[in-house]
């Protein structure tokens, strides 16, 4: 199997999920300077609705589908999903929302 590390930006997708992932600091910041926590929560459903059209449109790993042998992972794309995980996970945490393991 081929193992892909660099970012090709091959789908808007894959560029729009990471823009909305690198907000993260600064919708922090508009929530502590308003003090309203909703801003947050509009986040975490901007996140979700991204990522769900990021997971239907890209790959992550690839198989062949006669053989069902690997044919490709995409390291760059399995790091957007993790760093969607921790973004939703550390948002969660701050609503007071415990997340399941």
């Amino acid at each position: 199997a081929v193992v892909s590390t660099q970012s090709t930006g091959e789908h808007e997708a894959e560029l729009k999920l990471a823009k909305i992932l690198l907000r993260f600091p600064e919708v922090i910041e508009e929530v502590t300077e308003t003090l309203q926590p909703h801003t947050l929560c509009n986040y975490l459903y901007d996140i979700s609705t991204v990522f769900t059209y990021f997971y239907d449109k890209c790959y992550c790993i690839e198989r062949n589908r006669e053989t069902g042998e690997l044919v490709k992972i995409h390291m760059d794309r399995l790091l957007l999903c993790e760093a969607s995980a921790q973004v939703m996970e550390k948002c969660f945490d701050l609503l007071g929302i415990k997340t399941v393991s």
